[in-house]
């Protein structure tokens, strides 16, 4: 049987870096991700072949609702074809946990495969603010999780990760709650809490799909100049207005001054990583309510 292992969480929560670490630990086995980008330009699936690991990609929907049969034919052709030990699924971080795991009960998935864990990444930064605001993706991806890793805990104190841990219990009191820092943690310890068995209850919380995703929508550009450092602090003092809608995750590469970095926005906060590496220039914005034709103008016009 192939095991399966799906890792959700938020935009921007830390899902692909912690595949990453896991992926290390899987030497000798035969390994597949499944990512699942909401957007049209793919940026984490090309993150980790850069690490030299297989990926499927599927990209513009989610494999819960509006790509749901790409997913369930990816799974069925990557078995047949590949034959792994492992698959990692990674939903887009508006992806409902439930609906994946509804897919991974049916007959022809269940015959062949088993679910191995099902584990949602948080956001220790950004938790307390994203719960309120996008409730319907936590819950449900949250109270159908058998482990819960709480990522960025090194820029929290003791009290704030507490506050966080009350409210995933609140929502879920049966899951495995992992608050260690992933920069002290081996590879294999990664490892070790996907493959832990806790007790399920095996009740699924369900969410609604079509009203979670709501106005919600993306949009891909790709460059061809540099950018000037002036260029992109004022493009991400501009996204922070609110004037191009509700920015809930910017992801890609920019050359600036020519060095390229890896662009990463969340939670209204921008991080700009040095590459070692030349990348092709491509951005990937998720929001609500987005002024698409804005924001070109803003990324190419200066």
């Amino acid at each position: 049987m192939v095991k399966i292992d799906v890792v959700s969480g938020y935009l921007g929560s830390g899902k692909t870096t912690f595949i990453k670490k896991l992926l290390n630990a899987c030497e000798g086995e035969k390994v597949i991700v499944i990512e699942n980008e909401f957007g049209e330009i793919a940026i984490d699936g090309e993150l980790i072949k850069n690490e030299g690991f297989e990926v499927y990609e599927l990209q513009q929907g989610c494999i819960c609702c509006s790509i749901r049969s790409n997913f369930i034919e990816a799974l069925s052709s990557i078995m047949d074809e590949f034959k792994p030990d492992r698959i990692i699924v990674e939903p887009t971080g508006m992806g409902l946990l439930s609906e994946i795991i509804g897919i991974l009960s049916l007959p022809k998935i269940k015959q062949i495969s088993e679910i191995n864990s099902l584990t949602t990444v948080v956001d220790a930064e950004n938790y307390l603010d994203q719960i309120e605001g996008f409730g319907e993706f936590f819950k449900d991806q949250v109270k159908n999780a058998d482990k819960i890793i709480i990522s960025k805990v090194q820029f929290m104190n003791y009290q704030e990760i507490d506050k966080i841990i009350s409210s995933l219990r609140d929502l879920n009191t049966d899951s495995l709650i992992v608050t260690q820092n992933w920069e002290f943690m081996a590879p294999e310890e990664f490892l070790e809490i996907l493959d832990n068995v806790p007790e399920k209850s095996g009740k699924i919380y369900r969410g609604n799909a079509e009203s979670a995703m709501a106005d919600i929508s993306s949009i891909g550009l790709e460059f061809t100049d540099s950018f000037k450092e002036k260029d992109i602090e004022n493009i991400i003092s501009e996204l922070k207005s609110g004037k191009y809608g509700h920015i809930m995750r910017g992801k890609g590469f920019l050359n600036i001054d020519d060095k390229t970095v890896e662009f990463n926005y969340v939670g209204n906060a921008c991080k700009l990583e040095l590459l070692n590496t030349k990348k092709d220039q491509k951005i990937c914005i998720i929001g609500k309510n987005l002024e698409k034709e804005a924001i070109s103008e803003l990324f190419n016009n200066l």
